[in-house]
């Protein structure tokens, strides 16, 4: 018997991008769209048949709920057609977000009493709401209606900007990038280019639309700077600042803890007001247009960070916002986050002192492991919730990706990304210290085709999100101590909001270098490159021709070769151990009992080389004594690095039993990508010298 043919499976296109892969659920919208049309012309038919008058019901909410039907009469064939699919049983979980259960809301009356105190004097709020919402920057921004023209050229960075610079008192020089066809749109709603963006003082903020929720706890200590920064959130622009101080980052995070809860509050009041038109119009088959308020899964803000002790802050803020220092009674299961988000502090040698940065980032909670759902209702904020039940999601890379990876084999194990409007990443350098790769792996599955739709009312979900267009509403803020090539790139690649970009943009007068005491000269070496993809390739074969060959020379001995890049540290031990060249090496991976003996081989005179990696000395800090000639493979991606390892060479950390002369030499490696990191190094007036310059080799010494 012959061999059973294996059945021919469809080959996946691997040119079929994201965009295409939404045509399928685009097909079914339509279809739905179409079955909403035949239903109207029943309904009309029906009304004209048995003459019955719906009654416009809007302004009259409490009207209804005084008056309130009888929801057990019969029905006949057609009611029950109209009760299937209307926004009465068929809920989107958008829709709990005043409910203390935070599972499901409906207008049947137990919904109504449930509501009791978000309807308390409703009807003044309703009309101050839609006062609001007609020059709020959340509804011009949400209700747009993209051009379907625009949305390939956002996707392939091809549309024409209208670029500005500003200046303004704390933020300092501010580069916006703003697609002209928004420009061309947005001053129909008031929204013009000259007013938008003018500088606000802190007396004008009652002018942002800010929720009364969170006004007054948020005004009270408010500071210039959060001022400029809060303007810059609520128009809605993917925003990144990439020099943070220390001293300010505090004030940045209780800034978008309140920008998060100005727009989920918003989100809320806007999808409560519609609930109640609705519940007032009960025969209603086909829900117009304009209340389309949800998307395609409930979660509506993601924050990324580094740390539990990062998370800790942001929940407290979010707290104090809301309802002032009462966070134990008005945060559910607060207690049991207190207990796993804080402690677990590093214990910190007082003899020998670590730098204050290393301090500052290592103390508290450090787990990079952790994930937590969190939902708004009308009462307080539930911690712990499921993320399919809530509103903002708070966790790391590493956990989030662990929690996709967990429900991979699930129908729908990232359906609750889809529709997320707002993503924070703070101290975004810190990821890159972590995995950067799971950073990425989270931005990739944000707004995927989800694999299920229960519990979704699709005469609700807004049209661009039906159209999988989700990407480009949405707005991401990066912040972080220094800028990177890694954080640049995220930012212009994987952000497509149609508002366009705001960065922050100030010189470095002063870089790492000026904190340097050893006089030794600098070299600093241009390595020729033709394109990124090579630069690997012609960094390693520059270094083995031309800097290795003259170090190994014995007048080179304690020759340390520093490596910010993991992957090139493998190579280049590779390469070491095939060449049989004499040297030690210490990186993340190394134990502690190895990494003591390659520090006393290499203070001794044992090994020629010791190679390092920048991965280990981030994490340790650990003086490494007996360096008289160091070579940095590339520029350390952070900065203070820099002027640590260099100081490191003083003669109180030499061995002067070894029988060597006291000669000492610093030479870096960098190609024109690595300009960024070198910025921050030498300064932005160095750095632009060495850029125009046409010499491949430069000197600094510190006089």
């Amino acid at each position: 018997m012959g061999a059973k043919k294996k059945p021919k499976t469809a080959e996946r296109n691997p040119h079929l991008n994201k965009t295409t892969k939404n045509l399928k659920f685009k097909r079914k919208a339509k279809e739905m769209m179409e079955q909403h049309r035949k239903q109207a012309l029943l309904e009309k038919s029906y009304r004209e048949k048995e003459e019955i008058k719906i009654d416009e019901a809007e302004g009259k909410i409490f009207e209804f709920i005084k008056n309130e039907e009888d929801d057990n009469a019969e029905l006949n064939t057609f009611n029950e057609l109209m009760d299937t699919l209307s926004a009465k049983d068929n809920t989107c979980a958008d829709d709990s977000l005043d409910d203390d259960t935070g599972d499901e809301l409906s207008v049947s009356p137990e919904a109504k009493r449930a509501e009791e105190d978000v309807v308390e004097e409703a009807a003044p709020e309703v009309e101050e709401l839609e006062a609001v919402e007609s020059n709020d920057t959340f509804a011009q921004h949400f209700d747009f209606d993209l051009p379907l023209e625009s949305v390939d050229n956002l996707w392939t960075a091809q549309t024409e900007v209208k670029r500005s610079v500003l200046t303004w008192p704390h933020l300092g020089s501010i580069k916006m990038q703003i697609p002209q066809f928004v420009c061309e749109e947005l001053p129909k709603s008031e929204l013009n280019w000259n007013t938008n963006y003018k500088l606000l003082g802190t007396e004008h903020l009652h002018t942002m639309n800010i929720r009364t929720a969170i006004l007054d706890n948020f005004t009270k200590e408010i500071t210039s700077l959060q001022a400029e920064v809060f303007q810059i959130l609520n128009h809605y622009n993917d925003f990144c600042h990439p020099n943070v101080q220390k001293d300010k980052i505090d004030e940045l995070r209780l800034c978008y803890s309140a920008h998060i809860l100005n727009h989920m509050l918003k989100t809320r009041n806007r999808i409560l007001k519609h609930n109640m038109k609705l519940a007032a119009t009960p025969n209603i088959v086909t829900i117009p247009d304009s209340y389309r308020d949800q998307g395609l899964a409930r979660p509506k803000v993601l924050v990324i960070l580094p740390f539990r002790k990062c998370a800790y802050q942001i929940v407290t803020n979010m707290g104090r916002l809301l309802y002032g220092k009462n966070l134990e009674t008005k945060l559910m299961n607060f207690s049991r986050f207190t207990d796993e988000y804080t402690g677990d502090s590093l214990r910190f040698p007082q003899n020998k002192p670590k730098p204050e940065d290393y301090i500052e980032t290592f103390k508290g909670n450090i787990d990079d492991n952790f994930k937590i759902g969190i939902s708004l209702t009308k009462k307080n904020l539930k911690l712990y919730t499921d993320f399919n039940a809530s509103d903002i999601i708070i966790a790391s890379p590493l956990g989030l990706r662990l929690g996709i990876a967990s429900n991979s084999k699930e129908t729908g194990a990232f359906d609750f990304l889809n529709s997320i409007e707002l993503l924070i990443l703070d101290k975004a350098e810190m990821f890159l210290a972590q995995n950067w790769e799971n950073l990425l792996h989270v931005i990739d599955h944000l707004h995927l085709q989800p694999q299920s739709l229960s519990n979704v009312n699709l005469q609700r979900v807004r049209p661009w999100c039906l159209n999988g267009l989700c990407r480009f509403y949405r707005q991401t803020v990066v912040l972080s101590s220094h800028e990177l090539p890694e954080i640049r790139s995220l930012f212009f690649n994987k952000c497509f909001n149609y508002c366009g970009k705001v960065s922050i943009s100030n010189p470095i007068r002063q870089g790492d270098i000026s904190n340097i005491f050893v006089t030794t000269p600098q070299i600093f070496n241009l390595i020729d490159t033709t394109n990124l993809d090579s630069v690997f390739d012609t960094r390693f074969r520059y270094f083995i021709k031309e800097i290795l060959p003259r170090y190994r020379k014995p007048s080179f001995a304690h020759c340390m070769i520093y490596v910010p890049s993991y992957f090139d540290y493998v190579r280049l031990r590779n390469y070491l151990k095939a060449e049989s060249i004499s040297f030690a090496q210490i990186c993340e991976y190394t134990k502690k009992e190895k990494v003591a003996r390659a520090r006393d081989m290499f203070y001794h005179s044992g090994v020629h080389f010791l190679l390092y990696s920048e991965r280990y000395h981030f994490y340790q800090r650990t003086r490494i004594k007996g360096i008289r000639h160091l070579i940095m493979y590339q520029p350390p991606m952070w900065p203070q690095l820099y002027s640590e390892m260099v100081n490191m060479m003083n003669e109180t950390n030499q061995n002067a039993a070894d029988g060597l002369d006291d000669s000492t030499s610093i030479t870096v490696l960098y190609t024109k990508y690595d300009l960024i990191q070198l910025n921050a190094i030498l300064g932005t007036q160095s750095t632009a010298e060495l850029q125009n310059s046409n010499k491949t080799i430069h000197s600094f010494t510190i006089k």
